[in-house]
């Protein structure tokens, strides 16, 4: 039995194997991005979070998310899917497309928002987890590979529980792509 092929036998197709997130920012609908720094403490809470607006037409697939901690002491964070946050969010000018090889530059339909020293908590929606970050560390959470699918006029947020006698500086960072909607 001979291995080696004749000049003309077909040779298999070439395959490239690409990490789904890795496949969604060649086709330039993978971003990142971040918020402004987030304040919280003496009574009142923060949050930030990754909103789909209701008219987007997309799809959001949640592939990762960032917490830094800035401060000397622990904070906590809960995960909300589709609750209404508190306060009024400042929407982030800090994203980019992942794909910066795309002329124009891809732009997100996602917006990115955050708010800080709020009285209230999040009402509605569905509570899914927490997480504690120590002093001056950040906690990576990534490879979702789209687990988190958030629908127009949904969201993702991370909601900051104020510790009593000390004020908190944290800042969150995502990474998501976005999917038409089939019709």
């Amino acid at each position: 039995m001979s291995l080696v092929l004749m000049d003309n036998e077909k040779q298999p197709p070439k395959v490239n194997v690409l990490s789904e997130n890795v496949y969604h920012s060649y086709l330039g609908e993978y971003f990142l991005g971040q918020t402004d720094i987030i304040s919280f403490g003496g009574g009142y809470n923060a949050w930030g979070a990754l909103v789909n607006p209701s008219d987007s037409k997309i799809n959001m697939f949640l592939n990762a998310y960032t917490i830094t901690n800035f401060s000397n002491v622990s904070l906590t964070a809960e995960g909300w899917l589709s609750t209404t946050l508190p306060g009024s969010g400042k929407t982030s000018p800090y994203f980019a497309a992942g794909n910066q090889a795309i002329i124009p530059t891809p732009m997100p339909k996602v917006k990115i928002l955050n708010s800080s020293f709020v009285s209230s908590k999040p009402s509605g929606g569905t509570y899914t987890f927490v997480r504690r970050v120590e002093p001056s560390q950040t906690l990576t959470k990534h490879d979702f590979q789209g687990l988190y699918i958030i629908p127009p006029g949904s969201s993702f947020s991370l909601f900051f529980l104020s510790p009593v006698n000390s004020q908190i500086y944290a800042r969150l960072a995502f990474g998501w792509w976005e999917e038409s909607i089939c019709q």
